[in-house]
C-alpha cells in the first residue's frame, strides 16, 4: 500500500514536471507581467489522476517573467468562520525566472479517512509540497475560484481554489471575482484557500 501511494504521488509529480519544461532562466525584464489561467485536463490526464488517490485537484497555467528582486509565493491559508488563522503551506519560487505554460496546482487526498485527516498537495513550477491537516468537519466542498485568465498585481493576492468544511447539514458555495478573497467563507467553519502572491524577494 505504501508503494502504491508513492507511485500515485509520482504520477502527480510527473504531470507537474511537464509544466516545468516551460521554466526558463532569463535576464531581468523591464516588462514584468504574470498571468494565471485554469488548465483543463484531457480525459487521459483525468484518468491518470483518478488512479492516484487524490480526491480533488485543480491545475493552472502560469505565464510571465519576474525581475531579479521579485518573488512568487504559493500558500494555503486557513480561515475559521471567515477570519484568517494561519498559513498551512508556504512555498516560494526563485527570481530571474520566465514562466511559459508552467503548471501549478492545489489538491487534497484522504477525504474518506475516518479521522477526517486531509493531505494537502501544492504543485509549484519547481516541484510538489505536501502537509497533513486534521479536522472534524463532516461535510465539505472544493471549488475553483477563477474561470479565465487573470493578471497578477504586485502585493495583491490571487485566490485560486477554496476547500470549505462544516459540521452542519448545509454548506454554501463561495464566489470570487478575478481571484479576490471569496465571499461566503464567513459562513463556513473552516476554509482553506490556495493563494498566489507576487511580491518582493526577501533580503537575506
Amino acid at each position: 500500500m505504501r508503494n502504491f501511494k508513492g507511485y500515485c504521488l509520482f504520477i502527480i509529480f510527473t504531470l507537474l514536471l511537464t509544466g516545468c519544461t516551460g521554466v526558463e532562466k532569463e535576464k531581468p525584464s523591464s516588462n514584468t507581467k504574470i498571468t494565471i489561467e485554469p488548465y483543463n485536463m484531457s480525459e487521459k490526464e483525468k484518468l491518470l489522476i483518478s488512479k492516484t488517490g487524490v480526491g480533488q485537484i485543480e491545475f493552472f497555467k502560469l505565464n510571465g517573467s519576474l525581475k531579479e528582486d521579485d518573488n512568487l509565493q504559493f500558500s494555503v491559508e486557513e480561515f475559521e468562520n471567515g477570519k484568517f488563522k494561519k498559513d498551512l503551506l508556504n512555498t516560494s519560487d526563485g527570481p530571474k525566472t520566465k514562466f511559459k505554460d508552467s503548471l501549478i496546482s492545489f489538491g487534497i487526498s484522504g477525504i474518506e479517512d475516518e479521522d477526517h485527516s486531509l493531505k494537502l498537495l501544492t504543485g509549484v513550477p519547481s516541484g510538489l509540497d505536501t502537509t497533513k491537516y486534521s479536522n472534524n468537519m463532516t461535510m465539505s466542498s472544493f471549488s475553483k475560484l477563477i474561470s479565465e485568465k487573470v493578471t497578477l498585481e504586485k502585493n495583491k493576492p490571487a485566490y485560486l481554489v477554496a476547500w470549505l468544511g462544516t459540521t452542519k447539514n448545509s454548506l454554501r458555495s463561495v464566489e470570487s471575482e478575478n481571484g479576490e478573497l471569496p465571499t461566503g467563507i464567513e459562513e463556513a467553519e473552516i476554509a482553506l484557500l490556495y493563494k498566489v502572491l507576487w511580491t518582493d524577494k526577501e533580503k537575506k
